[in-house]
């Protein structure tokens, strides 16, 4: 994996990934990582307005956006995913976060992301549960969010090329599609200098019974000493079947919208 880059406009350093998202984000020296979380998730365009009320109101600059948990209505298929992040960061490049490839380069964005699906009453379109920026704190203790992984390798290829066991959904599929995407969150948590003991925060989404393997790939490890969040949906492109999320240190507090 590539080495972590620092995004000195926002604070923080992150892992390279794709045009739409980042690896993980990870709060420099003298910075935190605060997370605002919704009661219920909002439009995505009413998030956004959230945060530039917010960030401004803290006298924070719109660079210091690091990380958003979005909730969409349902999987997109390969072309509809890549429609829809064309259209999300057109706000980012608003902030002076997102840049554009240029001459053949890759394009830059530092802000992570999760975008899952709920199986039941979930958004009729695409909404925010939570952001996440940077605040200064001298006094603060490494914290950090990995996006959200799922059970397909990078790569140019459609989906159902990448993801691992496609189509396997027998607890053996399962078994190594999370193995493959435990494994994605130790390299992303090595390359930020951390481990699992680092980790506060769990978050898995599927809607496949995991519980018999969380046990021996999560639990009996010592992955998840302060537990799993299970979170009953999918993750956003067809054919995928598991995901993962995690944080380590980061202050949570309720918006109410």
């Amino acid at each position: 994996m590539n080495s972590a880059i620092e995004f000195t406009a926002g604070n923080y350093r992150y892992l390279p990934s794709v045009f739409q998202y980042s690896a993980g984000v990870a709060a420099l020296p003298g910075y935190r990582l605060e997370q605002i979380r919704f009661k219920r998730a909002i439009p995505l365009q009413d998030g956004f307005s959230a945060i530039e009320k917010h960030l401004r109101q803290i006298g924070r600059p719109m660079t210091a956006f690091a990380h958003c948990e979005l909730r969409s209505p349902k999987q997109f298929d390969d072309q509809g995913f890549i429609v829809f992040n064309q259209e999300y960061v057109k706000q980012l490049a608003a902030w002076d976060i997102y840049q554009a490839p240029i001459d053949g380069n890759s394009a830059i964005n530092p802000v992570a992301r999760t975008n899952v699906c709920p199986e039941h009453h979930g958004p009729k379109v695409v909404s925010m549960l939570a952001f996440t920026y940077t605040v200064p704190d001298v006094l603060a203790t490494t914290s950090f969010v990995l996006s959200g992984g799922g059970d397909a390798r990078k790569g140019p290829e459609p989906y159902k090329d990448r993801i691992v066991a496609y189509g396997d959904i027998s607890e053996a599929g399962l078994s190594q599609k999370m193995s493959f995407v435990i494994a994605e969150m130790t390299a992303r948590l090595n390359t930020l200098g951390l481990t699992w003991q680092d980790v506060t925060t769990v978050q898995a989404y599927s809607i496949h019974n995991i519980a018999n393997l969380v046990n021996g790939l999560l639990a009996k490890p010592g992955l998840i000493p302060n537990g799993l969040t299970w979170h009953f949906a999918r993750p956003p492109v067809a054919g995928l079947e598991y995901e993962m999320d995690l944080r380590g240190s980061v202050n949570e507090l309720f918006l109410n919208e």
